[in-house]
């Protein structure tokens, strides 16, 4: 597990030992460095890239806020403000912090903010990472339609899965696996032959990212795999049921006769193959 590269800033020793001190022992956290004064503190956050600062309010040269204002969205870390004025809570909050630590504070208050960061660095980490796979899965399967040849993947079967991200979950799912996908409000719910999992994610955007030969989009709410329908039998009102392999059924309304016929086309397509 990647450590979270922590430091600490105060103008005050035995403060930056105090923090230290706490932190030692905790295997999720490594401490790069101490600073004692905000020039020295913004320096160190600009080099080194730290996760997480327990950054001093009340600092010569520059203050916390001072440091943390300087630096550009892209640069900030995670931050716990450890102060004895509490008038610069707000202003903290507003720059983002993680939490806010009023001195002397108790064991528990800081374990209590230390927990909350690592809970956000966590988030991040997960967003980058889901961010990173959905590019490169973006990239095979573009290049796939195209009928080139993706150079440099990492993925062993390009197009052949997607990823759903679920909380700070990423789940790496087989497109044969999915049997069909709902659209519920902001988020869609992915039947799989394992679990169902809800997604915060639009049904268009993920129909855009399987294969359209496999997939196909039945109704506004409905995106279901071809290769997971049974049968197609007709309903009242000219309608059509389509029962997919988990016994679910689905309506295929009479208005959508050209996805009918694109239905039919590919299951006597699968059948004769």
């Amino acid at each position: 597990m990647k450590k979270i590269r922590t430091l600490i800033v105060d103008d005050e020793p035995l403060a930056r030992e105090g923090v230290a001190a706490m932190l030692e022992g905790d295997h999720e956290i490594e401490v790069t460095g101490t600073c004692a004064d905000g020039q020295a503190a913004l320096a160190a956050i600009r080099s080194g890239r730290p996760d997480l600062v327990f950054l001093d309010v009340q600092m010569p040269k520059l203050n916390g806020l001072e440091v943390l204002s300087a630096l550009r969205q892209e640069e900030r870390p995670v931050v716990i403000f450890v102060t004895a004025y509490d008038k610069f809570a707000i202003q903290a909050f507003e720059l983002c912090a993680v939490d806010y630590l009023l001195k002397p504070y108790r064991d528990a208050r800081f374990a209590a903010a230390l927990a909350k960061a690592k809970r956000q660095i966590a988030q991040a980490r997960s967003d980058d990472m889901g961010q990173k796979v959905e590019q490169l899965l973006g990239y095979v399967q573009q290049m796939v339609r195209a009928g080139e040849k993706p150079t440099a993947v990492l993925v062993p079967e390009p197009g052949d899965r997607v990823v759903l991200k679920a909380g700070s979950d990423l789940h790496f799912i087989r497109t044969s696996d999915i049997i069909w996908v709902e659209s519920q409000a902001d988020f869609i719910k992915v039947h799989t032959t394992g679990a169902a999992r809800l997604v915060r994610e639009t049904l268009q955007n993920l129909q855009d990212r399987v294969d359209p030969a496999r997939f196909l989009r039945i109704h506004r709410s409905s995106l279901v795999n071809l290769d997971h329908v049974k049968k197609v039998t007709p309903a009242l009102y000219g309608d059509y049921t389509v029962l997919m392999s988990d016994d679910t059924k689905l309506r295929l309304s009479r208005k959508n006769r050209g996805k009918l016929k694109q239905l039919i086309a590919s299951l006597s397509a699968n059948d004769n193959g």
